[in-house]
C-alpha cells in the first residue's frame, strides 16, 4: 500500500479559511480523509501484530479480505471504506486491540464483509449482528429473523449464515442497491450518490427502517434544497456534490431540529427532515463547514494541545447556551461565517418583505456573532493557536469583516442585536443555574 502526501497549497488554505474552496477542495479533502482510513487500517494490523496468536491472525485475514476486494474491485471498495460510517468502526477496531481476544466483535469485520460482498469474493468473514439487523457499512442491511437475536454472523460469497443455522442468499454485486425481501439497500437521496442511512446507526440503537413515504418526504426536501443551492449558491453546491455521501436521519425531539458531524465520519450528516427547504440547504451548509474543518485539522495542526495540568478553559459562543473549548467555537465560528453568508444571498434574492427582512435579521445575528467569536479566539485563545491556526483564524476574521462591511437595514440590525443581548442573558442565566448546582452538590456545604 503506497499513499501520496497530500498538501493544501496556499491557495487552497486562503480560499478554505475564508469559508470557501469549492468542489476542487472538498475533493481534496475527501482524498486524503480515504487517505487516512487506509493508514488507519495499517495501524490496526500493526497493533494487532503486537498481541500475536488468534488476535493477529484474525486481523490478518480482515486485512487480507480488505485487500483482494481493493484489487478486484476498487471502486466498490474505495466506496464501502470512505463510507461515513466505516470511519468510526476503523477507529473502534484499533482501540478495541488495547484489549485481547476481540475475535469477531471487532467492527472492522463487518467493514471487511461489506467489501468482500460488493467484490463479489468468494472469502469467509464473520461479524457480529446486532438486534434485528447484520448491518454491512456502506451497502446495506439484512433484517434477521425474530427480534433481539445479537450474535455472530457469516458471510461467505453470498450466503449469511445466522448461528443457529438460518441462512439468508444476498444480492449479487450488481444488485446490491435494488430493494428485494430480505435485504434493505441504502436508497439514494440526491442525483450524485448520497444516501439515506437509516439502519446504519454504528454503534447507537439497533436498526431500523424508514417507510417508503418517509423515503419520499427525505427525497423531496433534499431536491428542493440542491436546486435552491444550485440556482443560488453554486460553491456550496459544488462542494456538496463533491463531499456529501450520506444523510443519517435523527428523530424530531419536541419539535427541536438537530443535526451534527463527526471526525470521523466525512461526508456523513446526522438530521432531523428539516421542513422548508432553506432550512434544509442551511443544514447542508454548516454542517459540509464542519466536515471541512474537521479534515483540515487532520493534515495541519491549527490548535496546540493542551498541557496535562492545564485546566479546561471555557468560552461564550454566541449560538449555544453552554461555554464551549476553544476547538468548540473554532468549529462554530467556521459554520456560521458560511450560514450568515448564506443568509446575505438569501435576502438579496428574496422578493418577500417579510421573508427578505427575516433572512437579513438571520445574516446580521449570525455574521457578529461569528465575528466576535473569531476575535476570542485570537486573543484570549492566542497560546493555543500554532502559525497555521492564526492564519487560518485570521483569514476567517477577514471574510467576516467583508461580510459585516455589508449594508443591512439598520432595523435589522437592532432586532440581530437585540437576539444577541437576549442569549447572552439566557446563556448568563444558564451559568448561574450551574453554579447553584454544583454548591447544591458540593459535601463539604
Amino acid at each position: 500500500m503506497t499513499l501520496r502526501p497530500y498538501r493544501l497549497s496556499d491557495p487552497v488554505f486562503e480560499a478554505l479559511a475564508r469559508g470557501g474552496g469549492g468542489a476542487p477542495a472538498v475533493r481534496l479533502l475527501a482524498d486524503a480523509e480515504y487517505g487516512r482510513r487506509l493508514l488507519l487500517l495499517r495501524a490496526v494490523l500493526d497493533r494487532a501484530r503486537e498481541h500475536g496468536g488468534a488476535t493477529q491472525a484474525h486481523v490478518r485475514q480482515l486485512f487480507g479480505v480488505l485487500a483482494e476486494a481493493r484489487r478486484t474491485a476498487p471502486a466498490a471498495t474505495r466506496r464501502v471504506l470512505a463510507h461515513p460510517s466505516a470511519g468510526p468502526r476503523l477507529v473502534t477496531t484499533w482501540r478495541a486491540l488495547e484489549r485481547p481476544g476481540q475475535g469477531a466483535a471487532l467492527p472492522l469485520a463487518s467493514v471487511a464483509a461489506a467489501a468482500a460482498l460488493a467484490a463479489g469474493l468468494d472469502l469467509p468473514v464473520a461479524f457480529r449482528a446486532t438486534g434485528p439487523g447484520a448491518v454491512l457499512p456502506g451497502v446495506g442491511t439484512v433484517p434477521l429473523p425474530g427480534p433481539g437475536r445479537d450474535g455472530v454472523v457469516r458471510l461467505r460469497g453470498r450466503d449469511l449464515e445466522y448461528d443457529d443455522g438460518t441462512r439468508l442468499r444476498l444480492p449479487p454485486p450488481a444488485e446490491l442497491y435494488r430493494e428485494r425481501p430480505g435485504w434493505w439497500p441504502l436508497r439514494p437521496v440526491a442525483a450524485w450518490g448520497v444516501v439515506l442511512d437509516d439502519a446504519d446507526t454504528t454503534d447507537g440503537p439497533a436498526p431500523a427502517r424508514l417507510s417508503a413515504a418517509e423515503v419520499r418526504s427525505w427525497r423531496t426536501g433534499a431536491a428542493f434544497a440542491l436546486r435552491l443551492l444550485r440556482a443560488r449558491h453554486a460553491g456550496h453546491a459544488g462542494e456538496l456534490a463533491a463531499g456529501l455521501r450520506s444523510l443519517m436521519p435523527v428523530p424530531v425531539d419536541d419539535g427541536t431540529h438537530h443535526s451534527g458531524s463527526s471526525a470521523e465520519m466525512f461526508g456523513g450528516v446526522a438530521l432531523s427532515r428539516p421542513a422548508r427547504a432553506r432550512a434544509f440547504a442551511e443544514t447542508l451548509v454548516h454542517e459540509m463547514q464542519h466536515s471541512k474543518l474537521l479534515a483540515v485539522m487532520h493534515l495541519v495542526d491549527l490548535l496546540a494541545p493542551a498541557g496535562p495540568d492545564e485546566p479546561p478553559r471555557l468560552h461564550y459562543a454566541p449560538w449555544r447556551e453552554d461555554p464551549r473549548p476553544l476547538p468548540g467555537l473554532l468549529h462554530g465560528t467556521y459554520a456560521f461565517l458560511s450560514v450568515a453568508r448564506f443568509w446575505a444571498v438569501e435576502a438579496a434574492a428574496e422578493r418577500d418583505p417579510g421573508e427578505r427582512y427575516r433572512a437579513q435579521v438571520r445574516c446580521a445575528r449570525w455574521r457578529g456573532a461569528a465575528a466576535r467569536a473569531a476575535d476570542v479566539i485570537l486573543t484570549d485563545g492566542a497560546d493555543r493557536l500554532t502559525p497555521t491556526g492564526r492564519r487560518f483564524v485570521t483569514g476567517m476574521a477577514h471574510a467576516l469583516a467583508d461580510l459585516n462591511a455589508a449594508p443591512l437595514p439598520a432595523s435589522a440590525v437592532r432586532e440581530a442585536d437585540r437576539q444577541a443581548a437576549e442569549h447572552r442573558e439566557r446563556h448568563r442565566a444558564a451559568g448561574r443555574r450551574r453554579e447553584r448546582h454544583l454548591a447544591d452538590d458540593d459535601p463539604v456545604r
